[in-house]
């Protein structure tokens, strides 16, 4: 009677210390898209593997594409924390650029060379009808505009000019080297593009009084 007891309680208090419907969908979500992709996956894989019932994943996102925008929200955030944790102590805006070279050389191994969640999931929209799967797009687009305004901020202070357009030429450094890690299963295109990145930031800004 007592082991009875013993199990019951230990049982109730797993299921207090489990995350909330919510936390287990996004989880089950993030490992699922990230690593199959977001189309191929169905609402009930989710669901069971998040063990929460079907009703319950509609009355807290409604449908699967709003669960896929929230699944994209998360990993901005979450990205986002891990640069500014990153270069919390830095104070050279080429180094807090590199960082975000840096992040990807560290994270790609263990991502198994997927490259970029927030381009794989536009991808999988080239042409997006419904105003659920603009709305994906959109959020994947989000993550890119804060990367862009951020290296825009960090070198139009260091240059001393507007310099939006030197923030597009390292963000094609960023995504051609993601691609060539995720062909050649390595990071050495990763190491490259940083090293181009590096070598544009190290030169003296252009001189525009003349």
């Amino acid at each position: 009677m007592a082991a009875g007891t013993a199990k019951k309680k230990t049982t109730s208090s797993r299921r207090r210390n489990r995350p909330s419907p919510r936390q287990r969908l996004l989880d089950s979500a993030t490992n699922l898209f990230t690593t199959e992709g977001i189309r191929v996956i169905g609402i009930d894989r989710i669901l069971r593997e998040a063990d929460v019932a079907k009703a319950s994943l509609y009355s807290l996102f409604g449908s699967k594409d709003a669960l896929v925008i929230a699944y994209l929200e998360t990993l901005d955030e979450q990205y986002r924390q891990a640069w500014e944790q990153r270069t919390r102590d830095m104070t050279d805006a080429e180094d807090k650029i590199l960082a975000f070279f840096d992040m990807a050389i560290a994270e790609e191994p263990g991502k198994d060379f997927r490259g970029s969640h927030f381009q794989n999931a536009a991808n999988e929209y080239p042409r997006p009808e419904a105003e659920s799967e603009h709305g994906i797009v959109a959020a994947a687009h989000e993550h890119r505009r804060w990367m862009h305004q951020t290296m825009t901020d960090l070198l139009t202070a260091k240059n001393g000019y507007p310099s939006a357009t030197q923030a597009n030429q390292l963000l094609i450094f960023l995504d051609g080297g993601l691609a060539g890690a995720r062909f050649a299963r390595e990071v050495t295109p990763l190491q490259t593009a940083r090293d181009l990145a590096r070598q544009m930031l190290s030169a003296p800004p252009a001189d525009y009084s003349i």
